[in-house]
């Protein structure tokens, strides 16, 4: 408690310096889509900085300085899209989601012991072909050992909604 009031301004301090640099060198010419998608490609990376970052940062609310930034420049990006205040406000916390959920799951799963192999294995065993067939179909593609594949895949599906969004605007 000597430079901390608590626990969770300390836990709040240790949030905001992952996202430390997360705003820098960002390229005003590149249209918003580009920039939108590396802000949440760089904040990925800052959560997977640290064991169990995403955890940490989904755990706090910290109005500190990187905080701020990343909260600047995501809304600023998404008004330059054409969206409203309000709407780049739940854009940016709609991507945000995305990008802490994902993160969140892609670390629970290396935690796993032994890599998470009886988790897989224990999952294909459950799915039976004729109560889930749909599910059986895509068993190769439900357990995501390609973290970067599958996160650049939501990726695209969010931004491409929030382009949507700002054609209906």
């Amino acid at each position: 408690y000597w430079h901390f009031r608590s626990k969770q301004a300390l836990l709040e301090a240790m949030a905001d310096t992952l996202l430390t640099d997360v705003t820098a060198g960002l390229d005003p010419a590149s249209p918003w889509s580009e920039r939108i998608t590396e802000l949440a490609r760089r904040l990925r990376g800052a959560l997977l900085s640290r064991r169990d970052g995403a955890r940490l940062f989904s755990a706090a609310f910290f109005p500190l300085p990187n905080a701020l930034a990343y909260g600047e420049a995501m809304i600023a990006t998404l008004r330059e899209s054409g969206l409203s205040s309000r709407d780049a406000s739940w854009a940016a916390d709609t991507l945000t989601y995305y990008v802490v959920g994902h993160t969140i799951e892609e670390q629970l799963a290396v935690a796993l012991p032994d890599g998470g192999h009886d988790a897989t294995a224990r999952l294909t065993a459950a799915v039976d072909p004729l109560r889930h067939p749909h599910m059986y179909a895509a068993l190769a593609h439900i357990p995501a050992p390609h973290h970067q594949e599958h996160f650049d895949y939501g990726l695209h599906l969010v931004v491409g909604g929030i382009r949507g969004g700002t054609e209906r605007s």
